[in-house]
């Protein structure tokens, strides 16, 4: 298990470009682990040490409040993707109505004909700013 943190730390620290260590005690194995060294260990820590105490307390979180930021971070990574996926799903509605003339916005919820009615709003808006870009040209 060790070993497998060890590589991740390395990988961060290479990705990153920047300075890590690490202390690893294992409940069934005596022998603390360091990486990359004690030298190294101790040289991270020292330049710790030696910021100032705001920006020392910026910098560290626990791993409650580093999981809950992961976790906002992904919420909001899925609030864009749900967006996005919407707005797809409203332009193939409107692409099969333009392609087809059949529109059953009868068996659409209330939220979807709103949904719908923005994406062609939003749609127009686009096209009106490409005619105006079009008459600036000529």
């Amino acid at each position: 298990m060790a070993r497998g943190i060890m590589k991740k730390i390395n990988e961060i620290s290479t990705l990153c470009g920047i300075e890590a260590g690490a202390i690893i005690y294992e409940q069934n194995n005596p022998e603390v682990q360091v990486w990359p060294s004690d030298s190294g260990v101790r040289s991270v820590i020292s330049r710790f040490r030696s910021l100032p105490g705001l920006e020392r307390s910026k910098k560290m979180v626990d791993q409650e409040v580093f999981l809950r930021q992961s976790i906002g971070k992904v919420y909001e990574q899925l609030k864009t993707q749900m967006k996005e996926t919407r707005k797809k799903e409203m332009t193939n509605i409107i692409h099969h109505f333009i392609h087809t003339t059949e529109f059953n916005g009868y068996l659409m919820s209330k939220p979807d004909l709103n949904d719908l009615s923005y994406v062609i709003d939003e749609n127009l808006r686009e096209v009106n700013q490409k005619m105006k870009g079009m008459r600036i040209e000529d």
